[in-house]
């Protein structure tokens, strides 16, 4: 992936953040196979980070990844339109997104790793489902105050489950993260687009908007280059 020199991470945010937000990623295999599944970035005790997922066993990748074979991780991230309009100084339409991506081998999970994973990826999902703001009036309608817990008919489906999929973890060989979030455009109009792109309704354009609050120290540059 191309990567401007301007779009490198930022301090305070790094790809395995970008996963926690936007977990659903794309799985690459050697026949240029791809498959989509929601995936974990683990941070380990010595900083270092580990994706886990897991793949229907009908799956062709799943020959791949047990194999050994190198496969690439692709996680989209967010993105957002960015009008001209928005601009102090002359310039063209744009987007400002974050990918991802991940080359490495796959080590395969045995039956209580895989297990163990799911409950993880299950209790990560559902920590983030729950309304913001605890009270009667927040919950929709048919749905609990607190996370779901597995109870005995979902437990009986586990197991099924567990007998047609594969789990895996891959330490990556290589990460590409590329970050482009308004590093290319003098430092007056980044909090302007931020501004903009918080009125959005949809939630990419809120979360970059917020990112850039918080992250971006924008080069003050009103000849941007191009977007690689």
């Amino acid at each position: 992936m191309l990567i401007n020199p301007l779009y490198q991470p930022v301090a305070g945010h790094d790809f395995a953040d970008l996963i926690a937000d936007y977990p659903l990623g794309i799985i690459v295999g050697s026949e240029l196979v791809a498959t989509h599944m929601p995936m974990l970035a683990v941070r380990e005790p010595d900083g270092s980070v580990v994706v886990e997922s897991h793949i229907p066993l009908a799956d062709p990748l799943h020959t791949d990844l047990a194999a050994g074979r190198e496969v690439l991780l692709i996680f989209p991230g967010p993105s957002a339109y960015i009008s001209p309009d928005w601009y102090t100084h002359a310039g063209l339409p744009t987007y400002d997104f974050e990918p991802v991506h991940i080359r490495g081998q796959a080590t395969m999970m045995d039956q209580p790793a895989l297990e163990d994973h799911l409950r993880r990826l299950i209790d990560h999902h559902e920590n983030r489902v729950r309304p913001r703001q605890e009270g009667p009036d927040t919950a929709a309608p048919g749905s609990s105050s607190g996370p779901w817990l597995m109870n005995d008919s979902a437990e009986d489906s586990m197991h099924r489950l567990l007998r047609v999929i594969a789990g895996f973890r891959l330490r990556p060989r290589s990460v590409e993260f590329k970050s482009k979030i308004g590093q290319n455009r003098p430092a007056d109009e980044v909090p302007i687009t931020a501004q903009h792109l918080s009125l959005m309704r949809h939630p990419d354009a809120r979360y970059l908007a917020d990112l850039m609050k918080r992250v971006t120290v924008p080069r003050d540059d009103t000849d941007p280059p191009t977007d690689g």
